[in-house]
């Protein structure tokens, strides 16, 4: 079986020691190598330029994507970041691969404004665009059968709310905490993928440690 990621800092851990973003701890704890193809500041555009040479020629047989923050941040339409990933899933159905997306978390207005508050506006409209396009592809996938996780569901909870940057960096890049509640999340929905197990027989509770 061969996996694969695309997406952004999302996928690379930005901001964080080497080997402690959520990928690096799911490649730890799996059976089966995910090959990373993340890129610093990538939006949809830039990855889908780069989608065949990425991903179509290594012929994995199921590719996450992830992707969408770095649009919003730019000022692109939440359909604009819609179409562009719906491309991604039609190229890979096209070419016999399974896509999965993951939902990308929400930005924390909280938070990014405190370095800054003069971007307050910006990061508010980023933040809206945002949550509508996880809205549109996430119906998209439900009515297509498509698999899809959402990362956000890791920091339900009045802690994250209550402690914001316990789990967010700047508002966009998020902590080694929120790394690991990642990880937990990915490892139970998708551990009959990577260590095939049920998701009963295995998790993780970051939250003890």
């Amino acid at each position: 079986m061969k996996l694969l990621i695309i997406g952004d800092s999302l996928v690379t851990g930005y901001g964080l020691p080497d080997g402690k973003s959520w990928l690096d701890l799911v490649s730890e704890e799996s059976s089966e190598y995910i090959i990373n193809k993340g890129v610093n500041g990538d939006t949809t555009a830039d990855i889908l330029n780069r989608f065949h040479e990425d991903v179509i020629m290594h012929s994995p047989k199921t590719v996450f994507i992830l992707a969408g923050t770095n649009d919003a941040l730019a000022g692109r339409t939440a359909n604009y970041i819609y179409n562009n990933v719906q491309e991604m899933i039609r190229q890979c159905i096209n070419n016999g691969i399974t896509p999965i997306v993951l939902l990308p978390p929400f930005l924390n207005v909280e938070t990014a404004i405190k370095n800054d508050p003069s971007l307050k506006e910006t990061f508010e409209s980023s933040a809206n665009t945002l949550k509508r396009f996880r809205r549109l592809i996430e119906d998209y996938c439900i009515d297509e059968h498509i698999d899809t996780i959402d990362f956000n569901r890791a920091f339900i909870g009045s802690d994250m709310e209550e402690n914001p940057e316990k789990y967010y960096i700047d508002g966009i890049h998020l902590t080694e905490f929120a790394h690991r509640k990642m990880t937990d999340k990915f490892l139970y929905k998708y551990n009959y993928i990577l260590v095939h197990k049920n998701p009963t027989d295995y998790i993780i509770n970051y939250d003890t440690i």
